[in-house]
Parts: C-alpha cells; sequence; structure tokens
C-alpha cells in the first residue's frame, strides 16, 4: 500500500513525483511531444521530448501543458501524467494511487478543477491538494508550526511563488508570472543584441545553469553556438559570467520588487519572525550563485537556499503523504 501514496509537484519546466517508500521516483521536464497528424497521438514525454525542442518537422509539436503554473491544456497534461505514471509502474498495480498535489498558492475554484481532471483523466481519483509554499517549507526542513511562520520564495521555470505561511496555511502570498523561463528569454535577448548572436531556448537555458551568476568578478565562461544575424551563418563565441550578470540582476531586481510588497502585507508579529530567520529560496533558479548575498545586499534581509532547492516542494509532499496525523494538521484545499 505505501508504494501507491505519491506527492506530485507539476511544474511549468519539470514535474516530480515522490514515492512512499522509494522517494523521489520520477524528476522529468513538463513537455509532451505530439503527431498532429495522429489525433494528437503522443510520440514523446520528459526528457524525450524536450530533446526534440527546436528539431521537429511541421507534423510534430512540442507540447508545456502547464504554463505559468496553471494547467493550460488538460488534455496534453493528463497524457503526460500518465506517462509518467506508467514509468513508475504504478498503472501496473492492482488499486489505485493516493496523491498528494502541490499546487501554487491563491488558485480560484476553475484551476483546482483543471488540476482535479487531469488527474482524473490519468487514472487518478484519490487526491488531496496542498498551496505549495507549505510543502516547500517542509522540504526545506524549515520548522514551521501554527505559531511559527517562515517565508518562501519559490523560483520555478514559469511561475514564482512568494508567501508567509504557518500550518494553518499561506498567511500572506501571491504567484506570480516569473520564472527560470523568463531568465532564459533575458539571456536570449541580451546575447542577441550585444554580440548580434541569435541562440535557441535549450542554449539559454544551459548559459544560465553553467554560467549564471550574482557575483561581480566571477570569470567563468563557456564557448556558445548560434546563427550570426548578419550573416545567417553559424558562429561561437566565448561567454563569461559578466557578460550576462544584467539580464539575471534585472530578473532579480523586478522579482525583489514583488517580494517588497508581500513583505509590506505581512502582520508585525510574522514580519518580525522573517527579519529574525531570513526568507527560504528553493527551486532550481535559487541555485544561481551569489543569489544569497545579492538579496541580503538588496533586501536588508538573510537569504536561506536549501540544498535540494529544486526537488523540495515535492519532498515535503512527501513528508506528509499517507500521514493522516500530519495531514489533519496541514491545510487541505477543499475540492
Amino acid at each position: 500500500m505505501r508504494g501507491n501514496v505519491i506527492a506530485i509537484d507539476i511544474g511549468s519546466v519539470n514535474t516530480a513525483i515522490y514515492q512512499l517508500g522509494a522517494g523521489v521516483v520520477l524528476f522529468e521536464p513538463s513537455v509532451v511531444l505530439i503527431d498532429k497528424d495522429q489525433k494528437m497521438k503522443v510520440k514523446a514525454v520528459g526528457s524525450d521530448a524536450k530533446r526534440l525542442i527546436g528539431k521537429t518537422a511541421g507534423k510534430s509539436a512540442v507540447c508545456f501543458p502547464i504554463t505559468e503554473g496553471l494547467v493550460s491544456d488538460e488534455k496534453t497534461a493528463s497524457m503526460m501524467i500518465e506517462s509518467f505514471l506508467n514509468k513508475i509502474t504504478l498503472k501496473k498495480l492492482s488499486f489505485r494511487p493516493q496523491v498528494l498535489l502541490s499546487v501554487p498558492c491563491g488558485l480560484d475554484n476553475d484551476e483546482i478543477k483543471k488540476y482535479l481532471k487531469v488527474l482524473a483523466s490519468a487514472g487518478v481519483y484519490s487526491v488531496d491538494l496542498v498551496e505549495s509554499p507549505i510543502l516547500t517549507a517542509l522540504g526545506l526542513g524549515v520548522s514551521i508550526s501554527e505559531s511559527t511562520p517562515c517565508f518562501i520564495i519559490d523560483i520555478g521555470g514559469g511561475s514564482t511563488n512568494i508567501a508567509a505561511v504557518s500550518l494553518d496555511g499561506v498567511i500572506a502570498g501571491v504567484n506570480v508570472n516569473m520564472g527560470g523561463r523568463n531568465i532564459d528569454a533575458m539571456i536570449m535577448k541580451h546575447i542577441e543584441e550585444y554580440f548580434n548572436l541569435k541562440i535557441g531556448t535549450l542554449t539559454a537555458e544551459s548559459v544560465k545553469i553553467r554560467i549564471g551568476s550574482l557575483f561581480e568578478n566571477d570569470g567563468t565562461r563557456l564557448v556558445v553556438s548560434g546563427r550570426d544575424l548578419t550573416s545567417g551563418k553559424p558562429r561561437s563565441i566565448s561567454v563569461c559570467s559578466q557578460d550576462i550578470i544584467f539580464p539575471i540582476k534585472a530578473f532579480y531586481d523586478k522579482l525583489f520588487e514583488v517580494v517588497d510588497i508581500v513583505l509590506g502585507k505581512l502582520p508585525a508579529e510574522v514580519s518580525a519572525e522573517v527579519r529574525r530567520s531570513g526568507v527560504y529560496f528553493s527551486g532550481g533558479s535559487s541555485k544561481i550563485p551569489g543569489l544569497d548575498v545579492y538579496f541580503k545586499e538588496k533586501m536588508a534581509i538573510k537569504a536561506n537556499i536549501g540544498d535540494d532547492p529544486e526537488i523540495a516542494t515535492v519532498l515535503g509532499g512527501g513528508m506528509i503523504a499517507g500521514n493522516k496525523s500530519l495531514l489533519k494538521k496541514i491545510k487541505i484545499i477543499k475540492k
């Protein structure tokens, strides 16, 4: 029975699944490759589909069924989740999985129903929904209770959850349409303007991951290939971290403005606790070197970054999935 209890975190860029008794059993891109000529037949999902971005012919299409943290294509999202469940063999078991699903904070009823329809179409009917910042806090190992809140900044691929939370739920929070993909797009535009070179989305993502930094003196270099905008021919250049620090800073400066707004909405006692303990970053884009230093410099608040920020939310889900006593303490979203 333990193997049929799972936690799922469906992100715009990646989907993670935690299986009770086994840990994180899946972490794959939230991408689907479909054949448009065969009634939208699925040709590839996850990592297999992501490798084909920018390389498909006209009859194939790469789809991202989760956009800015929300379900944008229910049918494709269902096919993706069903494929992921097949990968971890849950569909071969004799009874259906019990799922704890992480969802962005502040969803309305229509958005919640979309998530439930996606899971139902994938064969999942027993679902508990919890707002992701609560799970992120638990996954980061932060001690929270009804009286001890913490402040979470979870930077996903398509959106960022910014919230002060306790076991009672979200005290104040927002899900904003800013994430790692925005950084990728800003890097693409910057390289195009300053180096006259057109690069693809996967290349921009690689640049961010490999040499992205908020340290002014970081000289890490990477050879980047693309298409020369004047000649139209392939060209390669050597780019260092300092060459792309401007778009990265611009992204975080804008994000910190939203953080400041949320901080300003907190009750005095909660604000004092955040000032004392600091904020907690998670998500793939929290791994940018120098983020903690830059945040402290800009906001005068300590920044804590976990050891496994990309999977913190699903780890938190795994901690409470199937744990009835803890589930009673956590605020579950009413369906």
